[in-house]
Parts: C-alpha cells; sequence; structure tokens
C-alpha cells in the first residue's frame, strides 16, 4: 500500500477516537491486519475500503487519493516487493524483520510479538505470543497478581495453624489451599474491565472455586457435604460464556 494512504488511514483512525483493535473489531478483522495496513505493508480489499470509506464518512476517492503517478506507484510496490524478500527495521512502532513471505513484528508497545508465515491471511488473526499485554495495564495486572498470590500464600499458611474443627483437628493445611484461585478470580475481573469484554472474566475458575470451598467447608463441618448436588454449578459455565459472548458482540453482529 502507498504510504501516504497508510498514514491517511492512520489519521481517519485517530480523528474518530478508534484504537487499531477498536477498529478491527468494527470490521470484524484481527488487529494486526490493520496495524498492517498502517504501516503500509498490506492493502484492505474492496469490501473493507468500502467499509472503511461508510465508517469515516468519506468518499473511496478521498480515502485511496494520492500526488503519485502510476508510474511512481509501480515503481514503489517493485521497490516494496525487492525490500520485501529480507528486511530489517528499527522504528517507533517497534522492531520488524522480514525474510521472504515469513515475517516477525515487535510491537515496542505492550512488547507483543506477532510471527506471520507464508501461510498467514490477513483477514484472519496472526500467532500472538504475549509477553506483557498493553504496556503498563499490562504490568499493573501483573504486579496485582504477584500481591495476589503472596496474600494467598499467607492466608493459606494463617489458615493452616488457625483453622481447626473442635475437636482440634486441622482443616486448613488440607482445604485452605483453595484460597490460590482467588488471585487468579480477581485478575480476570480487572482484565475484563480492561479489555470491556465480560468474556474476558474466568468464570470457569470462579465456579471450580465456588465448588471446592463449599464441597470442603461441608466436609469439615456440615452433617452431610455437598459434593453432590454442588457439581451443577459448572453447568452454569456454557451459560455465562453464552451471554457474554451476546453482550460482547453487541452491535456489531458480524464479531
Amino acid at each position: 500500500m502507498n504510504i501516504e494512504i497508510a498514514n491517511r488511514l492512520v489519521q481517519l483512525r485517530k480523528e474518530h477516537n478508534l484504537s487499531q483493535e477498536e477498529l478491527a473489531d468494527k470490521l470484524g478483522l484481527s488487529r494486526q491486519a490493520v496495524s498492517k495496513w498502517e504501516r503500509a505493508e498490506a492493502s484492505p480489499d474492496t469490501d473493507n475500503l468500502i467499509c472503511l470509506a461508510r465508517l469515516y464518512g468519506v468518499s473511496l476517492d478521498d480515502l485511496l487519493s494520492t500526488d503519485e503517478t502510476s508510474e511512481e506507484i509501480k515503481e514503489d510496490v517493485k521497490e516494496k516487493e525487492e525490500a520485501k524478500k529480507e528486511s530489517v527495521s528499527i522504528d517507533s512502532n517497534g522492531i520488524h524483520v522480514v525474510d521472504g513471505d515469513e515475517s516477525v513484528h515487535i510491537e515496542a508497545k505492550g512488547l507483543k510479538i506477532h510471527i506471520n508465515d507464508e501461510d498467514d491471511d490477513d483477514d484472519h488473526d496472526d500467532y500472538d505470543d504475549y509477553i506483557d499485554e498493553d504496556g503498563p495495564k499490562g504490568k499493573v495486572e501483573l504486579i496485582f497478581d504477584s500481591i495476589g498470590f503472596v496474600l494467598a500464600a499467607i492466608a493459606y499458611i494463617l489458615m493452616g495453624f488457625f483453622w481447626k474443627t473442635a475437636d482440634g483437628s486441622s482443616v486448613g493445611w488440607g482445604a485452605g489451599w483453595v484460597v490460590f484461585l482467588l488471585p487468579i478470580v480477581f485478575g480476570s475481573i480487572f482484565a475484563a474491565i480492561r479489555k470491556k469484554k465480560v468474556g474476558a472474566f474466568n468464570f470457569p475458575v470462579l465456579v471450580t472455586f465456588v465448588f471446592l470451598a463449599v464441597g470442603m467447608f461441608t466436609t469439615y463441618y456440615g452433617q452431610q457435604p455437598l459434593w453432590h448436588p454442588m457439581w451443577v454449578v459448572f453447568l452454569l459455565i456454557p451459560v455465562f460464556y453464552s451471554v457474554a459472548h451476546a453482550i460482547d458482540t453487541k452491535g456489531n453482529p458480524e464479531k
């Protein structure tokens, strides 16, 4: 894609206060596809160009207008094809290594690594290895998780020493370990809020915590342990994700 058009796509997206991920969601594409357009590494197909023009309220001519002549465009395409064979570039977006049809992009923000091979399609998700998601926000969650597990360890030790039954039998060492599930639950709440996606909440871990906590508590203190029928709480998992999917895709049926 012409770099002038790529820059225009960046400008229009920012003028409409959209992130790459938000734009990708509206188009039903991966964020990596949008990123490639804005780095002039790939071009939107006709359908996506029409959607972009409608979304930004501009004509296709305005979206694709350029000062370059046809000969200059052909020369640019030829140069890019030559450069695509093997190149290494470093810019404000990160480090980009291209070798033929394979490429690796290490983003500066958030330390994301995108590995694309010759079988990748721009309209589908690339393989992502997230070292630390979304920069500072990801670091906050990492710190929160670390503190959460430290607090869980302290709570477990205290329960081990002090949680006993009426006859003096220790309960904490055998049952208290379930507290280690709580940092995962609370961490996923932060992730769901940050991503604005209900489906990002780790509901299966919450259900597992409830099942184990109730089962162990009633084993030690109840006349009848409630392992059954408490297992039915696991049936809520598909219900939760069905509702979460409906909420997350509301207003975007193509997602």
